[in-house]
């Protein structure tokens, strides 16, 4: 081959390689981070922590107003029981109702301030201090979804709730771990709903996580250990504490992933279980949380804690409200 041809096939490979490194130098790179890395960079800001103001000191009302464009969620008094209330616009859940004369407290003060339909209502697990209430619920509400877990379907109030709402053509639904329910502009995830045959009431309770913008809310019913050693949990802003502050539930370990600002006890004055424990209340004041109990709300007298937020702040202010049907 003559010096000059060869030249000149250097001088072609020279410019072959010089395309090839112009084209995938604009197609590497800004292709690249046009399809590759947006989703990645979306998700890095979507995640980014947003820091949460809250009340320093819990102010106490006599009434709530829900007539607001705020989420508005009450931890009611309903004795040794639980029953949490949430609202957001038009939209309404109500997360368990107390126990059998808890019922028609609750809907006496649904009805008080204009609340006749209910889109989820959610029964935690088959315990009467849970779903004892429902029925009366059911009886007097417009009712768009009912999601109860499978377990406990042999009980008496839990057959009372499921025909009941059965004669009422609503949607009876078992959720699964995992299921997202979206509800106005937020959503809830179940976060477990075990269905093992030797699962416990207590542990087949239906955990829910709840997201408005960049606040999150944690309902554990009465999920103990087991549940919380089960998966791994997002930070919270709110806890609702499992199983009335029992010493068989919130773990250190479980609550160093939640971290909540806030742990709500839903639990009866002088209940004849002593609780809530003395090292469950240890364990949430080690963490870092501030504990709120319905017993306690008012000083040395019950009460509710009415919850607002607009996605960014949070506001929790003690009422003057006491459902308990059995006193």
């Amino acid at each position: 081959m003559s010096k000059r041809r060869k030249k000149t096939n250097n001088i072609i490979l020279s410019l072959i390689i010089f395309i090839i490194l112009c084209v995938s130098g604009y197609f590497g790179t800004d292709y690249f981070l046009e399809n590759s890395n947006s989703d990645n960079i979306a998700k890095e800001v979507s995640t980014n922590e947003v820091k949460i103001t809250t009340s320093s000191s819990i102010e106490n009302v006599d009434e709530v107003d829900l007539n607001n464009d705020k989420l508005n969620i009450i931890f009611f008094y309903v004795g040794q029981a639980d029953c949490t209330l949430i609202k957001l616009n038009d939209d309404v859940i109500l997360i368990d109702a107390g126990n059998n004369n808890d019922g028609k407290n609750v809907v006496s003060f649904l009805q008080e301030k204009g609340i006749t339909q209910i889109d989820y209502l959610i029964g935690t697990h088959a315990d009467e201090d849970h779903i004892g209430g429902i029925d009366d619920i059911i009886n007097s509400m417009d009712i768009g979804t009912f999601l109860i877990p499978t377990i406990g379907e042999n009980g008496t109030d839990y057959k009372n709730a499921v025909e009941m709402a059965k004669e009422k053509n609503i949607q009876i639904k078992h959720p699964t771990r995992g299921e997202i329910f979206y509800f106005e502009n937020a959503q809830f995830e179940v976060m477990s709903a075990m269905e093992e045959e030797n699962t416990s009431d207590n542990n087949s309770s239906l955990v829910i996580e709840f997201t408005y913008n960049n606040t999150t809310y944690l309902f554990m019913g009465d999920a103990e250990t087991e549940v919380e050693n089960s998966r791994s949990w997002n930070k919270v802003n709110v806890l609702k504490v499992g199983h009335h502050g029992s010493n068989s539930s919130s773990s250190t370990k479980f609550l160093e992933q939640v971290k909540p600002e806030y742990s709500i006890i839903e639990v009866g004055k002088n209940n004849s279980y002593n609780l809530p424990s003395d090292k469950a209340i240890r364990r949430l004041e080690e963490s870092g949380t501030q504990v709120l109990r319905t017993d306690k709300a008012n000083g040395e007298e019950v009460g509710s804690f009415w919850l607002t937020s607009d996605g960014n702040t949070i506001d929790i202010r003690e009422v003057n409200i006491n459902l308990d049907g059995n006193i």
